[in-house]
Parts: structure tokens; sequence; C-alpha cells
């Protein structure tokens, strides 16, 4: 518990104060997910000089797509939850007029917010230290698939590896900043609709939006990727759009948000 920020922590009063009989759950164990990724970087690592190591390790690709997408059903409940807890407990704070008290607290009007944040994931944290362990373990073998069919592994050099590796360390980023990203744009709703019910139902609908926006241009890239590659030319413009779409973009849109919506939140409640 120490480890974590002290916005973050259940023990902080404010956090402790939305998660009732939640204050009893564990902390997350992140050495297990270090070393996953580090079991699966040194092999893609030897891959390059011996690429019948990466052949291997696709082996569970049938796994990886079986548990995948019920991870994903998971994920996606996960945020529905914490966005709509974290609307609900901003939204009851202005409509019960505790506001100021929080903010004549020593704690500054950021870690107010994000301990409210906190309190939503604190709420599914065993789900998403799951989500995390079995996006480290059966994702790779998703994300070799997946460029491997762009760039053959044997004739690209080490091009693909480090584009595997960038890609599994962006997609477990995004498993640490969407969840904050979501709960602080329901706090930002919940603060702008302080009606419990609407800032609840704005919040989902928000999600799907944002899921549903991430998965078109996902699609839209891998679409304009292939024509690229089909052209024979068109590399270093395939190169741009992946680090562009895959691995920039999944990670800075949600930590733009979240200083876009505590900043706009902070002014606003600072005048008000």
């Amino acid at each position: 518990m120490q480890s974590l920020p002290y916005w973050a922590r259940a023990t902080n009063p404010i956090v402790r104060r939305h998660l009732g009989l939640y204050w009893r759950t564990l902390p997350p164990e992140f050495e297990p997910i270090f070393y996953i990724c580090g079991f699966w970087i040194a092999l893609l690592v030897i891959g390059i000089f011996v690429p019948f190591v990466t052949d291997l390790a696709t082996t569970v690709i049938v796994v990886s797509v079986l548990v995948i997408p019920v991870g994903a059903i998971f994920y996606a409940r996960a945020l529905i939850s914490i966005a709509g807890n974290s609307a609900a407990v901003m939204a009851d704070e202005l409509r019960n007029n505790t506001m100021l008290l929080l903010m004549s607290t020593p704690m500054s009007l950021d870690q107010i917010l994000l301990g409210k944040v906190a309190s939503a994931i604190w709420r599914k944290m065993d789900d998403l230290i799951l989500i995390v362990q079995g996006a480290a373990i059966f994702g790779p073998p998703l994300i070799i698939m997946h460029y491997a069919g762009l760039f053959p592994l044997r004739e690209s050099g080490g091009l693909p590896f480090v584009l595997i590796i960038a890609m599994t360390l962006t997609s477990l980023l995004r498993l640490v900043l969407e969840p904050l990203m979501f709960g602080m744009v329901g706090v930002g709703i919940g603060a702008f609709l302080p009606i419990r019910s609407l800032a609840i139902s704005v919040s989902v609908a928000w999600v799907g939006f944002y899921l549903l926006l991430i998965n078109m241009l996902q699609q839209l890239n891998l679409q304009q990727l292939d024509f690229v590659l089909d052209s024979g030319d068109g590399l270093a413009w395939a190169l741009a759009m992946i680090v562009l779409l895959d691995l920039a973009l999944p990670v800075a849109l949600p930590y733009a948000l979240i200083r876009l919506v505590s900043a706009l939140l902070s002014r606003r409640l600072r005048a008000g």
C-alpha cells in the first residue's frame, strides 16, 4: 500500500469514505506482472536471432483467442462500473454541499478528485488485476500474430519484434491509464450534471462511445496498413500510422483527457 501515491491508497480518508466494505480489498501485486512482461520481452529479443523461439510462443494462440475476448468483456464491465461510481460520488458530493468542506482539507483539489477516482477503481481492483495479468500472459501471442501478418518475421529483421514489444507495453499501460481516465471523466460529468442517475447514464454512454471510437480507429488503421503495404512502397508511412494510432494515441489520449478534465473541473470548483 505504501508504494502507491497517497491519493490512490485505500487508507486515504477520502478514498475510504466512499469504499465502505471494499476498503478490505488487498493492494495489487505488481511483481508477477513485471516478471511476465520480462519473460515475453526476453523471448522476443531472443526471437530476433532465433526465430524458432517465436514460433513456439505462438502455440498458445488458440488459448489467447479464447481468453482475451472474455477478458475484454470483463474489462468493459469494470470501466462502466468505475465511470458510473465516480460520477455518482461526485454528484452526491455536490448535492450534499460537502465539496467545500473537502476543499478546506490539507489535500490539494487534484488529490481530492483523484481520490474519488481511486475509490471507484478500488471497488473493481480484484477484477482489474486479473485482467492485467491475463493480458500480460495471453496478449503477446495475439500481438505477434497481428504484426507477423503485416511484416513477415523472418524477412523483416528486428522491426516487427520492436513493434511487438512496444505494443505489448502500450497495451498494459492502457490498462492503467484508461480506468483513471474513465474515472476522471465520470467525476467531471458528476460535477457538471449533479443528478445521480443522469450522471451515471452519461458516464456509461461515454464509456461505450470511447471504446467504439478507439475500435473504429484501429480497424481503419488496419485497412489503411493493408493498402499501403500492398502497394510496396509505403513502409515509412505504414510505420508512421502504427506509431501514431497503435502506440501513441491509446496512451496520449487518456493522459490528455485526465489532465484536461482535472484542469477544467478545478477551475470550475474554485470559481463556484
